[in-house]
């Protein structure tokens, strides 16, 4: 398989997860869908151990990422060349800073440096009987932010698992409802919210006024992903006649947006981009 840098850095953002947010465990009936995604970054990806990928992964696994084979042979390859790099160094932070579940989906949120580029890449993982068995992704290089108080990862990770996920859902879709039919909101977002999107923040713009301000964005929304305060949502969009895939995880606080952050990726070129949903 030839490895290209996108792909490479698909893989290798997950490459250092020798620790992460959950603990591993090898009895894989008592985990959650969380759990054991989390137990895959760590066992099979961290670690390299191949001889793992059947207890985790379903043989007809489907792979929406266009540059990677299907089936459990992408995870192989990925084992494979992870392999040629040198180990990560001892005690490496954990790159996941975020995990959502609702249901058989899990989203994972991560921070990684690779090749001196620092880049936000979100996962979602869908699993039917505890096993992987679909993947979607979307991978930004983000600027170096040292020293900055807010960056485009950084914030809120805890889940309020006392926050109705259907509550908070529902205040994500009124708000997406809104942008696409252009219909201003003056109640959904809190007036202090904390904006991670440097798009955004740069623009000079609230987050509404960036989502509508461009008449071909032409948003299309995909799933809507919720746990506790935390909602997750897989769109694309349009810019310049080229399509993008797009990820924002937004957390909700009595009823209005209080934080956001997001991941965008250039569809490939002549990569259908419903493909890769």
């Amino acid at each position: 398989m030839k490895i290209t840098n996108t792909l490479a850095c698909a893989f290798c953002c997950i490459y250092i997860c020798t620790s992460t947010a959950g603990k591993a465990n090898t009895i894989m009936d008592t985990l959650t869908n969380k759990q054991r995604v989390l137990s895959f970054y760590k066992q099979i990806v961290g670690q390299r151990k191949a001889e793992l990928i059947p207890e985790f992964v379903r043989e007809d696994y489907i792979q929406h990422n266009p540059t990677v084979k299907q089936g459990r042979a992408g995870i192989t390859d990925m084992i494979n060349y992870l392999k040629t790099l040198p180990p990560p160094p001892e005690g490496a932070k954990s790159p996941i800073i975020r995990a959502i579940q609702e249901g058989d989906v899990v989203v994972t949120h991560l921070d990684i440096t690779f090749m001196g580029k620092r880049m936000a890449v979100i996962d979602l993982f869908k699993l039917t009987g505890g096993m992987l068995a679909e993947h979607w992704d979307a991978i930004q290089v983000l600027p170096d932010q040292t020293g900055e108080l807010i960056t485009a990862t950084n914030g809120t990770s805890e889940i309020n698992e006392h926050t109705s996920k259907a509550e908070s859902k529902d205040v994500i879709e009124r708000f997406y409802k809104a942008v696409i039919a252009k219909r201003p909101v003056f109640d959904l977002i809190h007036q202090q919210y904390t904006e991670h999107d440097l798009a955004v923040v740069q623009s000079g713009k609230g987050l509404f006024d960036y989502l509508t301000s461009d008449p071909e964005r032409d948003i299309k929304l995909h799933r809507i992903i919720g746990e506790g305060d935390f909602v997750v949502v897989q769109s694309a969009f349009k810019r310049g006649g080229k399509a993008y895939v797009f990820y924002e995880i937004f957390r909700v606080v009595n009823h209005q947006i209080t934080e956001h952050w997001s991941v965008e990726q250039a569809v490939p070129d002549g990569v259908e981009a419903e493909k890769m949903f």
